[in-house]
């Protein structure tokens, strides 16, 4: 029981450094750039190195169940990490229009461990319900078919992704009758679903 506790701390300790260390690193990349000693395109290199490591400490949070206000709480730091979410906000440095990633960004950090959870989670229901060898209900899969859409689009970033599960939900639309009499094209749709959510949790570092 020690131990375990031990490396809880530990664990909190060291995702504690890590966020002092980004949020400090967006602000002084912020104020050097205001001060002419930084040109733009290191500059956006820079943000959206330090904005992935965000988004990675995150995933981490939730991993270990810590809730971020709490340890912003903690830290005295909740201030400087809004600063650093405006910076974020104001350049838009993962490359999509800034006006989606201003809507989302700022409440996104605070909810991605649970928006990834649930993108897995819905990744994974859709799976199981195509591989059911009495499937007789097309409305349950176009259900989670668009469940599985709308938690993604609450992510932010990740829009190939995005785009290539749309394509597989267009395919399935298309020939939708197919899947209550076609368990080999059930089966297809399937793998298109694993390989997009092995592509999902590569892109975020989760363990496989």
């Amino acid at each position: 029981m020690k131990n375990h506790k031990k490396n809880d701390l530990e664990i909190k300790s060291k995702l504690e450094s890590e966020i002092y260390a980004v949020i400090k690193t967006i602000l002084n990349l912020a104020q050097k750039y205001q001060n002419g000693s930084l040109k733009d395109n290191f500059f956006q290199k820079s943000i959206k190195s330090a904005t992935n490591d965000l988004l990675t400490i995150n995933i981490s949070l939730g991993k270990y169940n810590l809730a971020l206000s709490e340890i912003l709480k903690s830290m005295n730091y909740g201030d400087d990490y809004y600063r650093a979410i405006d910076i974020i906000n104001k350049i838009s440095p993962l490359d999509f229009p800034v006006e989606i990633y201003s809507k989302s960004v700022s409440s996104s950090f605070l909810e991605i461990p649970k928006i990834s959870s649930e993108i897995t989670s819905s990744f994974i229901t859709l799976m199981d319900a195509l591989k059911l060898n009495d499937f007789h209900d097309e409305d349950l899969i176009f259900g989670l078919f668009n469940d599985l859409k709308n938690q993604f689009d609450k992510f932010p970033g990740l829009e190939l992704s995005k785009v290539k599960l749309q394509k597989i939900f267009q395919e399935y639309k298309h020939n939708h009758r197919k899947l209550g009499t076609n368990k080999n094209y059930r089966d297809l749709i399937a793998e298109e679903i694993y390989a997009l959510y092995n592509e999902f949790k590569r892109k975020l570092n989760l363990e496989l």
